[in-house]
């Protein structure tokens, strides 16, 4: 088990067993009643947390949406409302929040979901991926762009994308191979399937395996080699 935020890129494994591993490292979030609600691997200017892994307790919560938000469910059950649209939420279900005002987490057994925050824009219908780690199909999206060793190629699936490019979310995966990697914005990722091996320009070596939350900011930029084929929930804003 791992949890580093002091990374170059801030990761979490095994994502959910977020609580154990924040408690131990006296990094989580609490309520005024000092319940756990979350993990933080990376806050906004004004020091908010807008990455990590959030927890929903039972009841309702009315919301108020400011900015987007993907949620990717990896326990618990409930319904999402907003407007004309009733969403059942589930374990393996992706959800990207649009920015549309009100809306309403019905949870019925307590949640947990990875998470960013990003801006976006609004929508009429709110985007829904289920089950991430077997959806498809896949549409081919070609080779990486700076290849070492051997031809990576990527393939995915687009969620929803902003007219302006400023915001995307879907999935993304990636064959075996080296390349070099240079990020130019944010970038979520949770991985559910494959390896791979990140090592910074600094000498950093982060390890990927299945259920690892990444936060690799703007600017991270080192080698990526992918042992076996990576899947991911990602968000770039």
């Amino acid at each position: 088990m791992n949890l580093q935020l002091n990374s170059t890129a801030p990761h979490i494994y095994p994502a959910s067993r977020w609580e154990e591993l924040s408690v131990a490292n006296n990094a989580a979030i609490k309520d005024g009643q000092s319940r756990v609600i979350g993990v933080a691997l990376h806050k906004d200017a004004s020091q908010q947390p807008d990455m990590g892994v959030m927890r929903f307790y039972p009841g309702k919560q009315q919301l108020t949406f400011l900015s987007d938000m993907l949620c990717h469910f990896i326990t618990g059950r409930g319904v999402f409302r907003r407007a004309n649209e009733t969403i059942e939420v589930q374990p393996g279900t992706v959800i990207h929040i649009k920015q549309n005002g009100n809306g309403e987490l019905d949870i019925s057994e307590t949640s947990d979901a990875t998470y960013m925050k990003f801006v976006g824009g609004p929508a009429e219908k709110t985007p829904v991926l289920r089950d991430p780690l077997n959806a498809g199909p896949l549409k081919e999206w070609g080779q990486v762009s700076k290849p070492l060793v051997g031809l990576s190629r990527t393939a995915g699936i687009l969620l929803s994308k902003e007219a302006d490019g400023r915001a995307e979310t879907g999935i993304w995966t990636c064959t075996p191979g080296t390349w070099r990697c240079v990020v130019k914005r944010d970038e979520f990722c949770h991985f559910m399937a494959g390896s791979s091996t990140y090592t910074h320009d600094n000498g950093e070596v982060i390890k990927i395996k299945p259920d690892t939350l990444a936060y690799f900011p703007a600017g991270w930029s080192g080698q990526c080699e992918v042992h076996e084929t990576v899947r991911k929930v990602y968000v770039i804003r």
